[in-house]
């Protein structure tokens, strides 16, 4: 097979790279809770904060940095005023304070703020012991979302401030983050999915897996690229970021010589049979990983590249990219009182170059005293070894056929890949990143009226649960907060009438 023949013959797909919608997003949690309001004079309102902060400390673990702990007259909701607000009481004297859960009980928040009670007009005589009256609303515990919101927030329960700021990073990317990624995956991600179709493709001509591929790129690779300029004329240039791919292989350990296998494209793939699917590891987004884990273990002493993972020639050929001529980078090698392998081992290998320390007007990359000599050899790995900062698959992305499943997509999480790209058609029920339904246009015929509308709006919701395209589950692991998720989800929605159908429709099966 000739793989440079292929890479020549890939056109790329046609489309657009938009951002995975995180569970925050789609499905934002709203809780609620019991707090206390008291009124104050307004002359002691820093003592009052003290007193609280002191004898009542707030759990950290619930930060409620966007609930107001001070409310002027004016900002009482219109429902409270009648239970709040009293005759008599210059709005200038007194303000209201709100106590947070954990809720202290009455006596003794009644002895801790009773010095700071504004006077009562109705008793000047008896101001010697004044009493605090404490009333029960209901707050939101978590930021608002937006700034509607949160003024809805502030008009039915208590005044609350929005901050864009602080919930983003925990409801989704950075937008500044955000769209500098997808600028730069936007040129080529259409020749990377289109290579990973081919990948898939031979995987499933093979029989030793489903039709699934994955391409993993590195953008640092992409950005230093000279431009080619024989793209136009099916050049493979565009493919010089390309560290690794791989194909599904969930039916490579079977018995080569059963009949299921010896006439591919196996039959097993057209349905689903747990005892015949094999192990996340063997899914195509993982043996990715594999391959290039594979070949960090490479730069060990006595280790080779005989044991390496690979199932087809299109495998073997971008990991063989990533081969240096040793005995050229030995030539540029300095000469040290000690063998090579000896000061390996005595030297221990720094951390990625992302996680060392820089100042402001100096930084010490830890591949800088190897890029002359990276220069100097005939040919450089594609994958960064672990001597020049390859660390897993930091800053890398992946382009898959389909969305992974939840293994795939912890192995994603772990594996600490920059971004993960896949076509929207290619979702599937037991995909691990999504977290709604796709919601596509709906064409509206003139002279229907408003009863007409309704009823095909019923039709349509009734056809799309019949085809079960909507009425499922999403795990939404993308970004979801309690995993620490940094990796940027991409999906790919190719231009009408140009992409497959969707993957959801088909056998489900994990990927």
């Amino acid at each position: 097979m000739d793989v440079e023949e292929l890479l020549r013959g890939i056109k790329p797909l046609e489309g657009q790279v938009t951002a995975i919608r995180t569970v925050q997003e789609t499905r934002p949690r709203e809780d609620y809770a019991d707090a206390y309001v008291t009124e104050v004079n307004v002359k002691c309102a820093s003592k009052v904060i003290k007193v609280l902060d002191s004898r009542f400390p707030r759990d950290s673990s619930q930060p409620l940095s966007h609930l107001r702990r001070f409310a002027k007259h004016n900002q009482i909701p219109e429902h409270l005023r009648p239970l709040l607000l009293r005759e008599g009481i210059s709005p200038a004297q007194t303000i209201f304070v709100l106590i947070s859960p954990p809720l202290p009980d009455i006596d003794s928040l009644q002895d801790a703020l009773s010095p700071f009670a504004p006077p009562n007009p109705a008793s000047e005589e008896n101001n010697n012991n004044p009493s605090l009256t404490f009333h029960t609303i209901r707050i939101p515990l978590q930021p608002p979302l937006t700034p509607v919101q949160a003024d809805a927030w502030s008009k039915s329960m208590w005044p609350v401030v929005y901050n864009p700021a602080a919930p983003r990073a925990m409801i989704a990317p950075p937008p500044h983050i955000l769209a500098r990624a997808r600028d730069s995956i936007q040129p080529k991600a259409g020749r990377y999915l289109a290579l990973a179709q081919r990948v898939a493709d031979e995987a499933e001509r093979s029989g030793l897996g489903r039709r699934v591929g994955a391409v993993v790129v590195d953008p640092d690779l992409e950005a230093e690229a000279t431009p080619d300029n024989n793209d136009n004329d099916n050049g493979i240039h565009w493919s010089d970021a390309v560290v690794a791919v791989a194909g599904d292989g969930r039916y490579s350990r079977a018995a080569t010589g059963t009949e299921e296998t010896s006439n591919p494209p196996n039959q097993v793939a057209t349905t689903y049979s747990p005892d015949h699917e094999g192990g996340p590891e063997l899914h195509a987004l993982m043996r990715a990983v594999d391959l290039i884990a594979s070949k960090r273990r490479e730069d060990r002493p006595g280790s080779s590249a005989t044991n390496r993972p690979c199932l087809t020639e299109v495998e073997r050929y971008f990991l063989s990219k990533s081969d240096v001529d040793t005995t050229a980078a030995a030539s540029t090698q300095p000469t040290e009182p000690n063998s090579e392998f000896e000061s390996k081992e005595s030297t221990p290998i720094p951390p990625p170059e992302k996680y060392q320390k820089t100042t402001e007007t100096s930084a010490q990359p830890i591949h800088t005293h190897t890029e002359t000599l990276a220069s100097a050899s005939t040919s450089t790995s594609r994958i960064r070894p672990r001597s020049q900062g390859g660390y897993l698959c930091t800053d890398l992305d992946v382009y898959l056929t389909h969305e992974p499943c939840i293994c795939c997509s912890m192995g994603l999480l772990l594996s600490r890949f920059r971004a993960v790209v896949f076509p929207r058609s290619g979702r599937m029920v037991s995909g691990g990143l999504a977290s709604e339904p796709v919601v596509g246009p709906v064409p509206v015929e003139e002279g229907q009226g408003e009863d007409e509308d309704k009823n095909e709006d019923v039709a349509e919701k009734k056809d799309k649960d019949d085809d079960g395209s909507v009425e499922r589950e999403y795990y939404g692991l993308h970004w979801r907060k309690e995993l620490n998720w940094r990796a940027l989800g991409f999906e790919f929605v190719e231009e009408q009438g140009s992409g497959e159908g969707s993957a959801e429709l088909g056998v489900a099966f994990h990927a």
